[in-house]
């Protein structure tokens, strides 16, 4: 077996194991609950990530579909999308998982435990949601017009630079909070952890009450803003490029995800073909290291932590622009950031991990939300992915732990005999 795959297949064996062990210990709170934990399992990835109609986990692959004649065919499950697929929601629940993990993968690699990822993406997501219908109001009211008699060439270019200039400001508060812990870290040598844990708080609650009360739109009886113009709005796939493809039914997923897509292409870029980018990792190796290198550290670290709140203040705008539309009471505290954070852990900061980690994790939770009308809590799958944090933690351990198993099953070498007697 050559290095690098022998390398990649190690790389997967250690989430793989913590998939296994998080769902087996898991299991002992499904038998509490008084259920069989397989077909429990099979429930929660059929609704996670299987067809209409998935039912056991070999319906994950193979989909048997009954026609008008009777006749049975068999579809490759994945392509299969007829009445809407559970992946296509699946992507858009991992969008801003991907661009918030990527967000705490660049503070990681700067030396930084950031986890202030929650509260940048909620100002990212205030700034979005009011220049969202600020924006088109007063290009409505400067030409005179109103969305229904306004011309088709100045909704095209609103259309084109309203969800830019939205985008674009919901990057910049997000960078501009993030620099702040970056600026008290590398000047006062404030504790980033500590310091980002208090502007998640002070930023849910400036967010929470910009809902409740400036920007409240309406006394209905849960808080929220005005709705966004539909010229702010990105619009999904299945309303606007693919109508007709009935996979993305159901769905908000649009050009949000292509834009994380691209964004996960450029961090990878950032951090391994670039001089800004081997600075920032030799950072995270030893910042005495990187000083006697001629490498600033400080420097690195400011970078870092601006790109990195950029990112969350991205995931903020593309949740309110591509699905939310608005914002709505309890938005501040849905946890989203964290949820990036702990995408990046399990991925092990690499960008195919991060990738593969979020789509499993908005999966699982997708999953465990259907749990409740089986009279289990959704709560269940948080359980799930803890454990898996928990052994993906125990990253040693486990490695140790295949390595004496290799060793086991390997065959013995045979012993050669000396030919001849005495």
């Amino acid at each position: 077996m050559s290095g690098r795959l022998r390398q990649i297949l190690d790389g997967v064996a250690l989430p793989v194991a913590a998939v296994i062990l998080g769902l087996a210990v898991s299991s002992i709170f499904v038998v509490i609950a008084g259920k069989d934990p397989i077909p429990t399992y099979s429930l929660m990835f059929c609704e996670g990530f299987g067809p209409v109609g998935c039912e056991t986990f070999s319906n994950l692959l193979v989909l048997p579909v009954e026609n008008d004649d009777g006749s049975v065919t068999q579809y490759f499950a994945p392509t299969y999308g007829e009445k809407g697929h559970k992946l296509a929601i699946v992507l858009e629940r991992a969008t801003p998982l991907i661009l918030t993990a990527l967000s705490a993968t660049i503070a990681f690699k700067a030396g930084m435990f950031s986890i202030g990822m929650d509260g940048q993406l909620n100002l990212g997501a205030l700034a979005a949601a009011f220049l969202g219908y600020w924006l088109p109001e007063q290009i409505y009211a400067a030409t005179g017009t109103t969305p229904d008699s306004a011309s088709e060439p100045l909704l095209l270019l609103m259309r084109l630079t309203i969800p830019t200039v939205a985008i674009a400001v919901a990057m910049l508060c997000g960078a501009a909070y993030s620099w702040i812990a970056g600026y008290l870290k590398v000047r006062l040598n404030v504790n980033e952890l500590i310091s980002t844990i208090i502007l998640n708080a002070l930023a849910v609650q400036f967010v929470t009450y910009m809902i409740n009360s400036p920007l409240r739109t309406d006394f209905n009886n849960v808080a929220r803003t005005q709705r966004i113009d539909d010229t702010a709005w990105l619009i999904p796939f299945n309303r606007g490029l693919l109508p007709d493809i009935s996979w993305f039914s159901g769905a908000r997923i649009g050009i949000g995800l292509i834009i994380a897509l691209l964004a996960a292409g450029l961090v990878w870029f950032y951090l391994n073909r670039t001089t800004a980018g081997y600075e920032q990792r030799m950072t995270q190796g030893s910042r005495l290291f990187a000083r006697f290198g001629g490498i600033r550290s400080e420097r690195a670290v400011m970078r870092a932590m601006l790109i990195s709140g950029a990112l969350s203040g991205l995931a903020g705008a593309i949740m309110i622009l591509g699905v939310e539309r608005r914002l709505v009471d309890g938005f501040a505290t849905s946890g989203t950031g964290f949820d990036g954070v702990l995408v990046a852990i399990l991925g092990r900061e690499s960008i195919g991990g991060i990738l593969a980690v979020a789509c499993l994790f908005a999966g699982l939770d997708q999953g465990a939300i259907n749990l409740q009308f089986e009279n289990l809590p959704r709560q269940l799958g948080g359980i799930i992915i803890g454990f898996m944090i928990l052994f993906s933690s125990m990253e040693t351990y486990i490695r140790e732990t295949i390595a004496r198993l290799r060793v086991r099953l390997q065959p013995a070498a045979a012993v050669p005999h000396p030919e001849g007697g005495d």
